[in-house]
């Protein structure tokens, strides 16, 4: 694995970046990504990111169309917070996979460093992490702009400083945000104590369809079309609630299923103390963090509620 001062060369080393961040964003992803975006402008470097999938409006207050571009043709794809190249969907073939050089940042443990230069830690509590220290290696100013986004990535990754991810590494490298003047209880709002109508409508789905297996121990909930139509919400808008199903008293393991068609059901898993999410992810082609992670399983809801029961019952 590389490590940030070697990153940091490479990119002053070369030129005209494309940057891919994973499908649906959260925070740490689009944060980390702007935030390197900034970063390589300010030094005078052709960039611009290319998405897989669009923004979301919960993080639209970090987001510019601008961002996107860029009149150069690319040399160097930056994936960032990709733990996986499926995680960019067609982005990796059409893109990454035919740019002249590749890096990958990231912080999943599951990462097994698919690009040509690789700054992959796992004890980061998130890619912002890395890329606070990236970007102070490059020698770029620190921004308010760049900082506020690097916030944003800290702060969602690690529910806003509550996750046990959270290190007194993590606090550091906040700490020098503070500095560049953010609103951090602004940020905080905007991230954890606003919710859309959509996403209120869409609850009452979420806690109705809750069932619990293994004397309380593990907690499930689906969204599917119905909820959506009913609620007037969208499938993005169902990641508001994903920790939801953790939260209750006795749970230890919560997953969310995503009904995305027939034979398409992606989930989000969720534990608390003991059980390593991530491994169980991994059997099944997913991966993520040891207390968060995801899979998408090619079954219909029941067969996928299925496989992942059977095996967090040999767990919890």
């Amino acid at each position: 694995m590389h490590t940030t001062k070697q990153v940091a060369q490479f990119l002053k080393d070369n030129n005209n970046y494309v940057i891919i961040p994973h499908r649906s964003p959260d925070g740490d992803c689009l944060g980390s990504t702007s935030a390197l975006l900034l970063a390589l402008r300010a030094l005078g470097k052709n960039a611009k990111i290319v998405l897989p999938s669009p923004v979301t409006q919960r993080l639209s207050f970090i987001w510019d169309s601008s961002y996107e571009e860029g009149d150069f043709e690319p040399e160097v794809a930056i994936a960032v917070d990709v733990a996986a190249p499926y995680m960019m969907l067609e982005l990796y073939d059409e893109v990454f996979s035919k740019a002249k050089s590749t890096v990958c940042i990231d912080h999943h443990g599951t990462n097994e460093g698919f690009a040509q230069i690789n700054c992959v830690d796992s004890q980061a509590a998130a890619a912002g992490e890395i890329m606070c220290a990236v970007i102070e290696d490059l020698g770029v100013e620190l921004t308010k702009a760049i900082a506020e986004r690097l916030f944003v990535a800290i702060a969602d990754d690690t529910g806003g400083f509550q996750y046990s991810n959270t290190t007194t590494r993590t606090h550091r490298a906040a700490s020098q945000l503070y500095g560049a003047g953010i609103n951090s209880a602004d940020i905080m709002r905007a991230l954890f104590a606003t919710r859309t109508k959509a996403e209120m409508n869409l609850l009452k789905f979420v806690t109705a369809r809750m069932e619990y297996h293994f004397g309380g121990k593990v907690c499930t909930t689906w969204v599917d079309g119905e909820a959506l139509e009913q609620s007037g919400a969208e499938m993005s808008n169902a990641d508001a609630w994903i920790g939801l199903t953790r939260s209750v008293d006795g749970v230890e393991v919560g997953l969310m299923f995503k009904v995305l068609a027939e034979n398409e059901t992606r989930v989000s898993l969720r534990s608390n103390n003991y059980v390593d999410v991530a491994s169980v992810a991994q059997k099944f082609g997913g991966g993520g963090h040891v207390r968060a992670a995801g899979v998408t399983f090619l079954t219909n809801l029941e067969t996928a509620k299925e496989s992942l029961l059977s095996e967090l019952e040999k767990l919890v």
